[in-house]
């Protein structure tokens, strides 16, 4: 049965499919019109010009919704055009009356969409939505050797993930069916499951309905055999032991990406409003958020907002060509790794491959295939977003490197001076780390500045950018908060954090955190943003440490 969201996606597709309609009745009577013209009228290349762009358009969005008739003859218009203005043709008067003529709307929309305005196309509850997770995800972990499954449930718990540990296929899979994971590790250690190899494994899981379920191998063998075994039975990742903890959390942060992150955001960028609609409100039944523009001009700032992880251009425009746009954003090189597919009617292939090969990294014909046209673009969004993290983000804590936070700072305070908003930093130090790395080594220390860095991700919002700025040291940026509220937010985490306990074999231990909390109309720049934060963390650290000061709290 249809949720409420698929129900109302569905009559906003019917509503759209009838003012489309009507428009292309209006449209097509004004093609018809033209043929009216006299023959020096109709032959100036403005005349021309206005045809071309017209049929292009209206080809694209007739085909999208359907009008496969109108779509073309549209199409057969605008090849004809094409060859009279760019590829040096003459014009055949006659002929190009006749094609005008033959778009009258009695002629051209067919008899069962006419009578039928509502028929819309694959449903949406046959669609396989990418829903976010905000809750801590579940692994399952198949290991019968005591020591490796212990360290297992307790380094990755530290982490904010639930694991739960089984030393048999079958029960794992007999629990499966009441509580499935996110995530399975498997030792493939021989000597530990000698009959439960990995094809065992994978096979039971098919046949319990979870063939799909991201598999990562642990394992004493690092040959190129284990690796193969591994890749014909789908595994998504491989660690050798004895195992680093810390990577193997890197690891699942980005295998499980998809579920633990927000829906992926894509761009669209057209100026047949009726087509992109369209394809927005396609993307939204499948769980991807889309924005919609028109007016090319604004993308810069829209970007910068938005945040996409894909970009999707129509290849011709009337202010601007798709081309040309993406080049403008290709200047800004911080936007270099989003990908820009085009998409468009334009059948010429020469056209396609110039446009990707100047700037684009995909082109998609109008009218998409709904499916195809999804997993193009989950795949792309996918790869884009896991890129990104790997350019952008520190390997042990997930967290954003010193340069991003720096300039994404530099955003939100430009932003909030613009908008006559506050934004607030914090600095954060993990107090006496130096004692945790002497003590306890600093695999152990890894654990504690990982550990942190799930809290704050966890505890803070999604508009709330936080950052490794160095060592123990973690940089955080709150939109639309002043210095109190921000540390209000910390003060609460700042105890959740202590209560944390830390095992390094047989011993306990806690840690705390300091801050220092600066809002932006206190300072004129970044650099002093920063520098008052951090002078604040030292009056932190000076008051005995595990506390939070405001940057005007001199006393």
């Amino acid at each position: 049965m249809a949720n409420e969201n698929e129900v109302s996606i569905q009559r906003e597709m019917a509503k759209l499919r009838g003012e489309f309609h009507n428009k292309l009745i209006s449209e097509l009577r004004e093609f018809v019109a033209y043929a009216n013209l006299p023959d020096q009228e109709i032959c100036r290349k403005d005349t021309l010009k206005k045809l071309y762009d017209a049929s292009h358009r209206l080809a694209g969005s007739a085909l999208t919704f359907g009008y496969s008739d109108s779509g073309a003859l549209l199409r057969r218009l605008e090849s004809s055009l094409d060859g009279i203005l760019n590829q040096g043709a003459e014009i055949d008067v006659i002929a190009l009356r006749k094609q005008l003529n033959v778009l009258a709307p009695a002629v051209a929309i067919p008899e069962e969409i006419d009578k039928d305005l509502d028929a819309q196309g694959s449903k949406p509850e046959e669609a396989k939505k990418v829903q976010p997770r905000a809750e801590n995800l579940l692994l399952y972990v198949l290991e019968d050797d005591p020591t490796t499954s212990n360290l297992l449930k307790i380094g990755l718990s530290s982490f904010g993930y639930y694991v739960t540990t089984f030393t048999s296929i079958a029960t794992l899979c007999e629990s499966a069916k009441k509580d499935r994971p996110d995530g399975l590790i498997v030792d493939i250690e021989r000597n530990n499951i000698a009959e439960q190899t990995l094809a065992n494994t994978t096979r039971c899981l098919r046949e319990n309905g979870m063939g799909s379920l991201p598999i990562l191998v642990v394992s004493q063998h690092d040959s190129f055999a284990e690796k193969l075994e591994a890749a014909r039975n789908s595994v998504v990742a491989f660690h050798s032991k004895p195992v680093d903890i810390p990577a193997l959390e890197s690891t699942l942060e980005f295998v499980l990406q998809p579920l633990a992150k927000s829906p992926y955001r894509v761009l669209l960028v057209d100026d047949d409003v009726y087509s992109m609609e369209h394809h927005r409100l396609m993307l939204d039944k499948w769980g991807i958020m889309a924005h919609a523009l028109s007016d090319p001009s604004k993308i810069l700032d829209l970007i910068e907002e938005f945040q996409p992880d894909l970009m999707i251009f129509d290849l011709h425009m009337p202010s601007c060509t798709g081309v040309e746009l993406a080049e403008v954003v290709r200047f800004h090189t911080h936007w270099i790794h989003i990908p820009i597919i085009f998409l468009s009617s334009e059948r010429n292939e020469g056209r396609q491959i110039s446009a990707m090969m100047t700037s684009g990294d995909d082109f998609i014909l109008k009218p998409v295939v709904e499916e195809s046209f999804v997993a193009t673009i989950i795949s792309r969004a996918q790869r884009a977003r896991q890129l990104a993290e790997l350019m952008t983000r520190d390997s042990l804590t997930g967290l954003l490197k010193h340069t991003e936070i720096k300039e994404r700072l530099g955003h939100e305070y430009a932003r909030a001076g613009r908008n006559n908003s506050i934004v607030s930093v914090a600095m954060l130090d993990i107090d006496k780390f130096k004692r945790v790395n002497d003590s306890y080594g600093h695999q152990t220390g890894d654990v504690v500045i990982a550990t942190l860095a799930h809290l704050l991700r966890r505890g803070l919002r999604t508009t709330d950018i936080i950052g490794r700025y160095g060592g123990e040291e973690y940089l955080v940026v709150l939109p639309d908060t002043d210095a109190k509220n921000a540390a209000i937010k910390l003060n609460a985490l700042r105890k959740e954090f202590e209560k944390v306990k830390f095992r390094h074999n047989a011993d306990e231990f806690n840690c705390s955190f300091s801050g220092g909390i600066c809002q932006s109309d206190q300072v004129n720049n970044v650099d002093e943003f920063v520098d008052q934060a951090d002078q604040a963390l030292y009056r932190a650290k000076e008051r005995g440490r595990n506390q939070i000061v405001e940057s005007d709290d001199t006393d």
